[in-house]
């Protein structure tokens, strides 16, 4: 790739095609920044000219009416997609405890939530590979998806074993909300450069949005009118409001056919040796550890709750308050990873969720242990997504393909995590030691020392990070 990057005011750089967001003290105040871009690829790159990136008529950067309701319209998809995924644990409580599948296993139950969030993960890189390839049919796809998801959530309302809500909440379902998702991951890249972390942290708040209201809804709906109406009156309400939500949600440079002078990228860049990097395998590494001790408490701080108190209530009020603090650390974390080195809040969110895991969660006997370690647990790591844009900048640079395939990377093995770290967590518990106990009451003692310990290594991981990145400063 050939790139230029004009700035009227930054500090030089040894080389043109540096990272835009170094974690270092030269980020600090760059906000006041004004940065083109301006991106010519090598031939099969796929990408639009130079003088149409140039183009006036085309909306700008960082700025304006179309880029923020872009961020705007992809928040409420993230609230929809999910926030659905993050409410499943409700579900899960009805499913086991209501007929016609109260006859299941608790884990056999889990595996349709545990399905439909690990594969929406692990298809990301896939899918925005074809669409990299293929933009311009990331719009029809997207549209075809949301009907998909639609009509899967329908027909689940009219299962009677547990593998149709496999099948169709879980499978199906998982496959076209990853596709309905992935472009936005895509035209992140295309709208934001210098507020990215913000708009990132703006979008992936919208989870935490849902997680909230979500939860506390689908409780209601559960009591008054049986899984059954909910899932139809869902299926309604996710159809309407992200059919609308996605009339918003557009790339900023016009998809092309290929031609003669700009063919088709190719099935893997010829740059894509800027993934392969240690930086890239360092946070790779981090993301696996944070999910690894994330997905567990999602899944079954509502199970723990319900041991605290018979009524259902407090469950589903610990499960919005674990989803919605994550809106605001979103947006605090993504607005700190444009301003200062993004290591630094990977520190802060692993330190923090590690005495929440060993010190609230270990100790709690009552609601309001469990309220407090929902609420900073749920903040500090469920709002570490945020840095993803800072760490796929850096990878990236102004190559844009390679920082949205980066953030694809870092998706697909969430999405592992998403699945391995409830088995885990399964495992751990002791069903057959149920009793209330001075430190990891009800079992779960084992599960909060492995959470704690996955938030240790991610906060490690933190302070490698800050090491290499410190070090390939100096090299340069």
């Amino acid at each position: 790739m050939e790139g230029r990057i004009e700035l009227e005011t930054f500090k030089p750089q040894t080389d043109s095609n540096q990272v835009l967001h170094r974690p270092g003290k030269e980020r600090q105040g760059h906000n006041d920044v004004q940065i083109r871009l301006e991106s010519v690829e090598d031939a099969g790159s796929g990408r639009v000219p130079a003088q149409e990136i140039d183009n006036p008529h085309l909306p700008p950067v960082d700025q304006g009416t179309q880029a923020w309701v872009f961020c705007i319209c992809a928040c409420i998809f993230e609230a929809f997609i999910w926030g659905w995924n993050n409410t499943y644990g409700v579900f899960q409580d009805f499913y086991t405890s209501h007929p016609p599948f109260n006859t299941s296993s608790s884990a056999a139950v889990s595996v349709i939530g545990t399905a439909s969030l690990g594969i929406q993960y692990i298809e990301t890189i896939i899918v925005m590979t074809v669409f990299q390839r293929y933009p311009e049919y990331a719009k029809p796809a997207m549209w075809i998806s949301l009907s998909l998801a639609t009509l899967s959530l329908f027909l689940s309302s009219f299962a009677t074993k547990l593998w149709h809500l496999l099948l169709l909440q879980g499978v199906i379902f998982g496959l076209s909300a990853g596709v309905l998702y992935a472009p936005v991951l895509i035209w992140l890249s295309e709208w934001f450069v210098v507020r990215r972390g913000l708009a990132g942290g703006v979008i992936f708040g919208g989870a935490g949005i849902g997680g909230f209201v979500l939860p506390l809804t689908m409780g209601y709906l559960l009591d008054s009118v049986g899984f059954r109406w909910t899932l139809r009156i869902w299926a309604v309400i996710l159809g309407v409001c992200c059919g609308i939500a996605l009339l918003g949600v557009n790339p900023r440079i016009p998809a092309h056919r290929p031609t003669m002078d700009i063919p088709r990228q190719d099935w893997f860049p010829k740059d894509i040796h800027y993934l392969k990097t240690p930086l890239t395998f360092l946070f790779i590494g981090i993301t696996v550890f944070q999910g690894l001790g994330f997905f567990p408490v999602s899944l079954f701080i509502p199970t723990y709750t319900s041991s605290l108190s018979s009524a259902t209530l407090p469950s589903t009020i610990v499960l919005a308050l674990f989803n919605v603090t994550s809106v605001v650390f979103y947006i605090v974390f993504g607005h700190y990873c444009d301003k200062y080195p993004y290591p630094y809040v990977i520190l802060v969110s692993g330190v923090g969720s590690a005495l929440a895991a060993f010190i609230l969660w270990g100790f709690a006997s009552s609601l309001g242990w469990i309220f407090a370690f929902a609420i900073v647990f749920g903040g500090l790591n469920g709002g570490f997504s945020a840095v993803w844009p800072a760490a796929a900048s850096e990878i990236g640079g102004s190559r844009n393909h390679i920082t949205s395939l980066a953030m694809g990377c870092f998706a697909a093995v969430k999405g592992i995590a998403a699945i391995v770290g409830p088995l885990i967590a399964a495992a751990l518990h002791d069903t057959s030691n149920p009793a209330k106990s001075l430190y990891g009451g009800f079992g779960f003692r084992n599960v909060e020392i492995f959470v704690g310990s996955m938030a240790i290594g991610t906060s490690i991981g933190g302070v490698l990070l800050s090491f290499y990145s410190t070090s390939k400063r100096k090299l340069q």
